[in-house]
């Protein structure tokens, strides 16, 4: 029996086809960045050995309740009532309890998950702003605990993003039954994704650290001749848009570019990461959605299908 999905929902499997596909940019850097620290854990995960089994299941165990942690504290800075006031907005209807929602076109879901886009990317980017901003006032030997304190901070605004998500689609992690979904939405595209966040976290931490550093023992002009020693790769690009611009870089002028550097270089990741979270976040709601509504199997088939048709059109 051939099921019969309606023009938006066939939209909707090309588009998770698609996505399953093609890797963007952002997901392709991080896997390739967190690969290595992905081998050795999926290595220790296929080990035998009693001792790295128990070190892997204290690691996991630990890993899923830091994230039931930041889905715990991102569930108290948002509620219900945003959902409800969106639905009210955009499409006039008023939502009693959460799970009504799931009577609901996918298109109207998929509009109201998408309104909390923009405005939490707008948080997630301030929050590494400021905190790429701070590496450069703080000490050397603070940079692992900057690491850490900025890779909390975006990740539960994150998991409040993703909570927002889930709540559009009814599935609202105020109800403990509905956790199981928020924790599988936020789950990484890849094993090597998530690792790859902290990886580029920690270097983009270093480099503006070491640029700063930099800057501070410099005297004079920055010079392509200086830029071209052994120096931080920052600084190496902030000279060629300056020879480019046709402007002299002192250290004082120097020393105002580098926190501005690491603010958007810590901005923008927090803000790729979270739009590529978002994706992968409304792909599985969505895929929910279609199962819930025509069965597991059938949403299965036809996504293999346009699978199967893309990968021909490439080859």
């Amino acid at each position: 029996m051939t099921t019969t999905f309606n023009e938006y929902e066939q939209f909707v499997l090309q588009e998770m086809a698609r996505n399953a596909v093609s890797t963007n940019p952002v997901q392709a850097t991080l896997e390739l960045m967190g690969k290595p620290v992905a081998k050795l854990m999926e290595a220790a995960h296929s080990s035998t050995n009693k001792y790295v089994v128990k070190a892997v299941s204290s690691i996991d165990a630990t890993i899923e309740k830091s994230l039931r942690g930041t889905i715990k504290i991102a569930k108290r800075m948002t509620s219900d009532d945003a959902v409800r006031k969106e639905y009210r907005k955009n499409h006039r209807i008023e939502i009693g309890r959460m799970e009504e929602i799931r009577q609901l076109s996918l298109k109207e879901m998929d509009i109201v998950a998408d309104t909390f886009e923009v405005s939490n990317g707008f948080f997630v980017t301030a929050e590494g702003a400021v905190m790429g901003a701070v590496t450069t006032l703080s000490a050397g030997v603070l940079i692992p605990a900057t690491v850490a304190a900025d890779v909390t901070a975006s990740m539960t605004l994150m998991s409040r993003h993703i909570c927002q998500i889930a709540a559009s689609y009814g599935y609202t992690p105020v109800d403990s039954m509905n956790i199981p979904h928020v924790l599988a939405a936020m789950a990484p595209a890849s094993a090597s994704s998530d690792e790859g966040f902290l990886s580029a976290k920690a270097a983009a931490f270093a480099e503006v650290r070491a640029a700063t550093e930099f800057a501070k023992g410099m005297s004079g002009e920055l010079t392509a001749e200086l830029a071209e020693k052994s120096c931080p790769s920052l600084i190496r690009l902030i000279q060629k848009v300056a020879e480019r611009l046709g402007v002299v870089i002192t250290q004082k002028e120097l020393g105002m570019i580098v926190p501005v550097a690491g603010a958007v270089i810590n901005g923008g990741l927090n803000l790729a990461f979270q739009q590529m979270n978002h994706i992968h976040a409304k792909d599985y709601f969505r895929k929910l959605h279609l199962a819930n509504k025509y069965g597991e199997d059938a949403v299965h088939l036809a996504l293999a299908d346009e699978i199967r048709r893309l990968k021909s059109k490439v080859s």
